[in-house]
């Protein structure tokens, strides 16, 4: 295989998004823009944009002349991604609460955050988009966990640090340069 520019790729065209629908939601055909009602996207995200990530835990294995690495086995892998919410909305609210109950009345809502821990599995898509080529994570089952601060001040927006653990996931894509025989 010989080096090919056009092979390179820039994410972040507008077209990029996260969405969030119920577990057990079916995804849309091919790449097809998701039913606002099954997944409705996050919103805007940060300009740090999506990152995707593989963690593994390897344990070493020596032996017992010399100490010498022998063997290395990996002891468990956890995919996930990572995004920054910068729109306070109930996409983002239901992520940051999971379980919450939400009302509104007279113009106003009421939060109130369930009590106790909550898993929350849900579905994700992780749009990507660089010109023509789309690139999709369907999570199939993923779970998001809010970490950081939310800052409250006039001199940084209002974000929201979501990490969603890819627990079953398949990557959909009109990448000419992964085309199969």
């Amino acid at each position: 295989m010989t080096k090919a520019l056009e092979n390179i790729r820039i994410y972040g065209d507008h077209d990029g998004a996260v969405y969030v629908g119920d577990l057990g939601t079916t995804f849309p055909t091919g790449l097809a823009t998701p039913d606002d009602g099954d997944f409705p996207e996050v919103g805007w995200i940060s300009e740090d944009g999506v990152d995707v990530s593989t963690d593994k835990d390897v344990a070493s294995f020596n032996g017992w002349q010399g100490g010498k690495l022998v063997r290395r086995r990996v002891t468990s892998t956890t995919d996930m991604f990572k995004f920054q919410a910068l729109e306070e909305n109930l996409v983002t609210m239901g992520l940051l609460l999971p379980g919450a109950l939400i009302t509104t009345a007279g113009g106003i809502t009421r939060i109130k955050p369930a009590a106790g821990t909550i898993t929350d599995e849900r579905a994700f898509i992780a749009d990507f988009v660089d010109g023509d080529v789309h690139k999709r994570y369907e999570v199939i089952r993923g779970e998001a966990i809010f970490s950081g601060t939310i800052p409250h001040k006039n001199t940084d927006m209002t974000i929201m640090e979501f990490e969603v653990t890819m627990y079953e996931y398949e990557i959909v894509t009109n990448n000419p340069a992964l085309v199969t025989a």
